[in-house]
């Protein structure tokens, strides 16, 4: 023990004799470890805990549909409770969706809130327990409507909107305007399962029918639905996965008469592929982050073990005489592991702080879709487990060359050379450089594959969506929420518009079921059949429907190909009319004129009177448009709906005259998500930039940490070569050659970083393939301009040490031998 105490202090003496050397390794060594820990974070958060409280998370999984060979789809209740009865592969299931309502309280103003409508079993599956009250009864019957009209709210809810009042268990509250029961308060930490977007209240799927004034008998026949489900010990997700198909197959051939359930199937996800929420998004990006995140670390615990080898060669002379003194080269090994240890330590604690602070700033990339997210970034065991054990490895690894370095001193020749000559030997500037070309060449993997991303988000960005998403603003209004029936929602409806047609700086106003590039009210897709019309053999008859108020093609600048938009004509009771975009009318009358072509849709027959251009519906890098119909919204009353105002001058000076105007109709009525349509739009170009922001951040790191091992590696070879570039000097050579040839120098290493790295690149591509668009995975602009970085960085790094090379004295210098 008093050993390990004496090399303790020997080592922090050591440390603080060389500040400019130690520093510079604890950051490099917090930048590497802070990246490393940050994924793992994330992969903790959406992975392995994502839930606080939920008992044993890691067995989680998710069921999700394929529907027009699309995958991501919801379920159905009755698709729900077949898996129940059939499956044997798991051992419990829930059903659960998100949702907004409107809660209050008696004699206040509601509150539009996210709320999670779930099965009566959905707490006790996830094996939480309140922190006051009860849960739903898990046995109840989901289909039983209005006998369970009650909420569960969550922690945060209670504590604002109720004053955490103790008391509040037993008392009612008004949902959509009506009356229900708090019956529970769940667990402070616990917002719900929907993929990182935090709910505020429950509800249970047999209180849906009370949610709307004029729900269908059975609400639940045509929910969408999120299943969850958790595997039996012993079996595997791939046997899980293959009995889903079976089912799958065995229910779409029980339903054979039902053209959606042509190539319908089931797939399970994990918590990192759950479509819905963020938790996909994040989890996408695991893979290439982690490749990123090892890369960087192995480029640290390269310059840190070269920095360690250039400070054991920089004090050989001092070991030489403690070697001389009797110290034994494993004692003398022991106390620079010691050393070493102590950086590591050092490196990791400040890496952790690091990565508490990078891990929440992932937040600030995500997109702002008018929801809290929330996400389980607390440091738990795992993550300390995993900070220690990095800490460990980097001590082995990067303590082994100066290790080396120390067993083999010999005492005389380094007691004869001195101090200041000691590491001028060519064999061993060429292993330095060589080290120094590795980094460099991870630097140039990392630097290729951020620059493909990035042109693949240029590309996205300035694609040509087909529609003008400037000068338009747009807000939410869900009628249904406020116990409005279809006749009190059509008569609203229309005195809105008139109202927001009389501002003057309102150009055009329209209703929509979906906004172009929008995520609300996406994908609703419709059984289609047309007269005349012989489908293919296992040919899909569905197509994504939306419904549009007159003039909305107009107000969002999409052309029209052939004949007419919807009018303030296309009410109820008029006759039913549709229009078509482009790849639905050359798909299913490729030779002849959609206009006046028939289809039937929801059992009712509709005439096509126009046919729009492709527009990006969802996304902007889509290729393919799907085929999409769209009915007058005046003859297909929906209580939620999305208004869409096009200004004359600014989108936000719309703002005021629209809260105005609703509440001059009903000042109990929320208005939700007002934003301009390029913050909606703006939201899918979040998620094509989030690859590229990420990767940038190691990139940038990579390159900071490769400029500093340069920088010291080149600073300590012209300390060390002082006598050399003296002798040059005095023989002749000018100090512009002096200053070249230390920039010939790290000249080579750039080469050597070149030529590894573009043989790295061929296999990093392949990573990134799938999510580059419309750039060929070996770019030239790409690879050019990573290579001109690289050069670029190698320069700066050594302008610094050249000159001071140069400036060497040669008198002084030579005298001081």
């Amino acid at each position: 023990m008093s050993l390990l105490l004496n090399n303790l202090r020997f080592a922090l003496r050591q440390l603080r004799k060389s500040p400019g050397f130690t520093l510079t390794a604890i950051f490099t060594l917090a930048v590497g470890i802070g990246a490393l820990t940050t994924v793992a974070t994330w992969t903790n958060a959406v992975l392995y805990n994502p839930w606080p409280h939920v008992a044993d998370p890691a067995s989680v999984r998710f069921i999700d549909a394929t529907v027009l060979g699309g995958e991501g789809y919801s379920l159905r209740y009755d698709q729900f409770l077949y898996l129940r009865q059939q499956d044997r592969s798991f051992f419990d299931e829930a059903a659960f969706e998100l949702t907004m309502l409107n809660l209050a309280q008696t004699g206040t103003e509601p509150l539009a809130v996210a709320a999670g409508t779930v099965s009566s079993n959905y707490f006790h599956y996830l094996g939480l327990q309140p922190q006051a009250g009860r849960f739903f009864d898990p046995n109840a019957d989901d289909r039983v409507y209005g006998a369970h009209d009650e909420v569960v709210l969550s922690d945060g809810i209670w504590r604002d909107r109720f004053a955490a009042d103790p008391k509040i268990v037993g008392r009612t509250v008004l949902v959509n305007r009506h009356v229900f029961t708090v019956i529970g308060v769940a667990p402070r930490d616990f917002k719900g399962i929907f993929g990182g977007l935090a709910e505020a209240v429950w509800v249970p799927f047999s209180s849906v029918k009370d949610l709307s004034a004029d729900s269908d008998p059975d609400p639940l026949k045509h929910y969408g639905l999120q299943v969850t489900a958790r595997i039996r010990p012993g079996i595997g997700g791939v046997s899980a996965a293959a009995e889903l198909h079976t089912l799958a197959h065995a229910f779409a051939a029980a339903h054979s008469d039902n053209a959606r359930y042509n190539h319908w199937d089931l797939n399970l996800r994990d918590t990192a592929h759950f479509e819905k929420g963020f938790f996909g998004a994040i989890g996408e990006q695991l893979p290439i982050l982690y490749g990123a995140s090892i890369l960087l670390m192995l480029l640290v615990c390269i310059n840190i073990a070269s920095l360690l080898g250039q400070h054991a060669a920089w004090r050989r002379h001092e070991i030489a005489i403690r070697s001389a003194l009797g110290a034994s080269p494993a004692r003398i090994a022991a106390q620079i592991l010691v050393e070493t240890s102590l950086l590591a330590l050092a490196g990791a604690l400040a890496g952790w702080g690091l990565s508490t602070a990078m891990a929440r700033s992932v937040y600030v990339l995500l997109p702002n879709i008018g929801l809290p997210i929330t996400f389980n970034l607390n440091t738990d065991a795992r993550i300390l487990v995993f900070v220690a054990a990095v800490a460990v490895a980097v001590t082995i690894v990067c303590g082994m060359v100066p290790v080396r370095q120390s067993l083999r001193v010999s005492q005389k020749q380094a007691l004869h050379e001195g101090g200041a000559s000691i590491a001028g030997v060519a064999s061993r500037r060429r292993g330095q450089r060589l080290l120094l070309g590795i980094q460099l060449a991870i630097c140039f993997i990392v630097l290729v594959c951020c620059g493909l991303l990035t042109r693949s988000a240029v590309n996205i960005f300035t694609r040509s969506t087909g529609f003008d998403r400037a000068g338009v603003l747009t807000a939410d209004l869900d009628l249904g929420r406020s116990s409005y029936t279809e006749e009190r929602g059509l008569a609203f409806q229309s005195a809105l518009l008139d109202k927001l047609r009389a501002i003057p700086g309102v150009a055009e106003v329209t209703f929509t079921s979906h906004l172009p590039m929008g995520d609300y009210g996406s994908g609703n897709t419709q059984d289609l059949s047309i007269p005349g019309y012989v489908p293919a053999k296992g040919e899909e008859m569905a197509v994504v429907t939306d419904f549009e108020g007159s003039g909305f093609f107009h107000a969002m600048r999409i052309p029209l190909r052939e004949g007419r938009e919807f009018t303030s004509h296309d009410a109820a009771g008029a006759p039913l009319v549709a229009l078509v975009n482009e790849t639905m009318a050359r798909r299913y009358w490729p030779k002849d004129d959609a206009v006046g072509r028939q289809v039937v849709v929801g059992g009712k027959t509709w005439q096509i009177v126009g046919v729009v251009q492709n527009y990006s519906y969802h996304s902007p890098d889509d290729p393919d448009p799907s085929p999409l119909l769209f009915l007058p919204a005046a003859q297909h009353y929906q209580g939620y709906t999305i208004l869409a105002l096009r200004s004359r001058t600014t989108p936000e000076a719309l703002a005021l005259p629209l809260r105005r105007a609703v509440a001059s109709l009903d000042s109990t009525l929320p208005l939700e998500n007002v934003q301009t349509l390029e913050e909606v739009a703006g939201m899918q170009y979040q998620f094509s930039r989030i690859p590229a922001e990420l990767l940038g951040v190691y990139a940038l790191s990579s390159l900071i940490v490769a400029m500093m091992g340069l920088y010291a590696v080149t600073a300590y070879s012209v300390i060390e070569r002082h006598r050399e570039f003296a002798l040059r000097m005095a023989l002749g050579s000018t100090r512009g050659g002096i200053f070249r040839l230390v920039l010939r120098g790290s000249g080579s290493t750039a080469l050597i970083g070149l030529l590894v790295g573009g043989l790295g690149s061929i296999a990093a591509v392949r990573l990134v393939r799938s999510m580059l668009f419309e750039v060929a995975p070996f770019d030239a602009i790409s690879f050019c301009a990573a290579a001109a970085l690289l050069v670029f960085t190698v320069v700066a790094s050594g302008l610094a040490p050249a000159r001071r090379a140069a400036s060497i004295q040669p008198m002084a210098a030579l005298r001081s031998e």
